[in-house]
């Protein structure tokens, strides 16, 4: 059944109403405190669901390798991630490949393989018109003639079998090879867009969770979507942990998220014509709704806390606070955290916030260029884990 809104049961509210919940709702602000790396189970520095320290995610992309190849997996075992993120798509011939989007345009070579030129073509892509070359086009056999790259083209290949394209019974396979089997957490990527296609990935998947001995809570995988119904679909058919992601479309200058189409909603959402929100599910209401089908949530880590721009001189223009020449990250600061931790928490939901990296142009001027003290924060704050670029920084500051 189509997710409804009156199934969600959840009042509308604005971006400034989820802002102000999400920002000055919490009565206890966390400063950045030092930590000694050092902390056990159970300590109360570190306030997770179950106890335990917070855990690593390696982002697809680790060491600049481009994302979901093995030699970013490879990087990110060295860097002993707790989990490593892969994200799936779904081929011509209906396998579950480990691409970063349906539009393999700017993640693959497929620019210079003159053989494919006449399937570039142009896709609604969530509602988003886009225009190049699409897995879905592709069976398995064509996209392993391909090899991924970085999208800045950063990356070259080293040999013949550099960066190739891993369907995900070879990931499975992959991960059983290594010393220390790695934990997965699978994202896939628009389940909607595929379903219309034809091409519907919840069967698929849960044929090879099972294939390759993964059907339980305890499993080490996990799967993270940002569509409701398609993790609704999943949890009837399987038990390993689910994962309801959370997205916006991007801060103010003041740390207010935004939230405008399609990053507004799950597209599910906006297909079924349900006008519930990203603002509404993280309300207590929603987490209580995202508990019937989830056993967590991946919100954009401003959601948790958010960074401002200053405008100390009243002139209300940001101040560009290094006297750099431009604004990013580096001249926000923080503001209090939300209460997003405990309310999920108290829904028993754990919380996997996104994305941290050590490039210090992401990190708040509070920082001091310390990739360190933003994992500590966000530790000291509750996080049961982070999606990361640097799993190593990030284990290194617990």
């Amino acid at each position: 059944m189509k997710p409804t809104q009156q199934a969600w049961r959840l009042r509308t509210i604005a971006v400034t109403g989820l802002c102000a919940a999400l920002i000055s709702g919490c009565n206890t602000e966390f400063g950045v405190g030092p930590g000694d790396g050092g902390e056990t189970p159970g300590n109360p520095e570190y306030p997770t669901l179950d106890g335990k320290r917070p855990q690593s995610f390696a982002l697809a992309s680790v060491g600049n390798q481009p994302a979901n190849s093995l030699e970013s997996m490879t990087q990110a075992m060295t860097q002993s991630a707790d989990f490593i993120a892969v994200d799936l798509v779904m081929s011509k011939d209906g396998t579950l490949v480990a691409l970063g989007s349906p539009d393999i345009t700017n993640i693959t070579d497929i620019a210079t393989h003159s053989e494919f030129s006449n399937r570039k073509t142009t896709k609604l892509l969530d509602d988003v018109s886009t225009t190049g070359w699409f897995a879905s086009d592709f069976t398995l056999a064509e996209l392993q003639t391909l090899r991924l790259k970085n999208p800045t083209g950063t990356s070259t290949t080293t040999d013949a079998n550099s960066f190739r394209i891993q369907s995900l019974a070879q990931v499975f396979d992959w991960a059983k090879r290594q010393t220390r089997t790695p934990g997965l957490y699978l994202h896939t990527r628009n389940p909607t867009y595929h379903s219309k296609l034809g091409l519907p990935m919840e069967d698929k998947l849960v044929a090879a969770l099972q294939q390759a001995g993964n059907t339980s809570a305890t499993s080490p995988v996990m799967i993270r979507s940002s569509e409701v119904q398609h993790l609704k679909t999943l949890r009837a058919k399987t038990q390993v942990r689910l994962v309801q992601m959370i997205r916006a479309s991007g801060l103010t200058p003041w740390g207010v998220l935004q939230l405008s189409p399609p990053n507004d909603r799950p597209y599910d959402f906006t297909v079924a014509g349900t006008a519930t929100t990203y603002a509404d599910m993280v309300t207590a209401a929603g987490l209580a709704q995202i508990k019937t089908y989830a056993n967590g949530i991946s919100p954009w880590k401003p959601y948790v806390i958010s960074a401002t721009y200053l405008d100390k001189n009243n002139d209300g223009q940001p101040d560009d606070l290094n006297n750099d020449g431009k604004l990013d990250y580096r001249d926000r600061v923080m503001m209090t955290a939300s209460d997003l931790v405990k309310n999920a928490h108290a829904a028993n939901l754990f919380v996997h916030p996104f994305e941290f990296s050590s490039d210090v142009s992401t990190l708040a001027s509070d920082f001091a260029g310390d990739a360190s003290k933003e994992y500590k924060l966000f530790y000291k704050v509750g996080v049961d884990g982070v999606f990361s670029a640097n799993p190593a920084d990030a284990n290194k500051a617990r």
